[in-house]
C-alpha cells in the first residue's frame, strides 16, 4: 500500500516539475526561431543589395563625361526606379517585396564621394519578430520594443 501512496506523490511532483520548466523551453525556442529568422533576413537583405548594386553599375551611363552629376532617373535612362524596384522585387516590376515591411523609401542611391563614381546603396530595415514586438513589463510602464534596425550598406564602381 505505501509503494502505492509513494507512485502517486512521484507523478504529481513530475507534474510540477513540467509545468514550472515548460515557459523555459518555450522561450528557449521561441527566441532561438527569431533570432535565426534575423540572420536570415539579414543575409537576405545583404544578397538583395549585392544584386541590386551589380545591375546599377552595369545600367548607369558613363559614357562622355562620366556620371550624371544629377543622379535622377532621367539623367540615367530609369537605372534608379529599375535598381530600387529589383532589390524591392526582384525584378522589375512586382507587387510582393522579396523581404516583408521593406519600403521604397528604406533604399537610398548616391554617389559618394562626389565625382568618384562609386554608387552607394544604402537599406534601412526595420525588422521585427513574427511572435511579439514589445514584452510586457506587466503594468509598470510602457513595453520593452523589440525591433530594431538592419542598415546595410554595399558600394559598386559604375562600369
Amino acid at each position: 500500500m505505501s509503494k502505492v501512496i509513494q507512485l502517486n506523490k512521484e507523478k504529481g511532483i513530475a507534474a510540477i516539475e513540467f509545468t514550472l520548466l515548460v515557459p523555459f523551453f518555450l522561450l528557449i525556442i521561441f527566441v532561438t526561431v527569431e533570432f535565426g529568422r534575423a540572420l536570415f533576413q539579414y543575409s537576405q537583405l545583404t544578397r538583395m543589395i549585392r544584386d541590386a548594386g551589380r545591375h546599377l553599375s552595369q545600367t548607369i551611363i558613363t559614357e562622355g563625361a562620366g556620371m550624371p552629376t544629377d543622379l535622377t532617373d532621367a539623367n540615367c535612362n530609369g537605372c534608379i526606379s529599375d535598381t530600387k524596384n529589383i532589390l524591392m522585387y526582384g525584378a522589375g516590376t512586382g507587387s510582393s517585396t522579396l523581404l516583408s515591411g521593406l519600403k521604397i523609401t528604406d533604399i537610398t542611391i548616391s554617389e559618394f564621394p562626389i565625382d568618384s563614381e562609386i554608387m552607394v546603396i544604402s537599406v534601412d530595415y526595420d525588422w521585427t519578430p513574427i511572435f511579439f514586438d514589445q514584452l510586457s513589463e506587466f503594468g509598470l510602464g510602457n513595453g520593452i520594443d523589440l525591433t530594431f534596425n538592419f542598415s546595410s550598406t554595399y558600394a559598386v564602381r559604375a562600369i
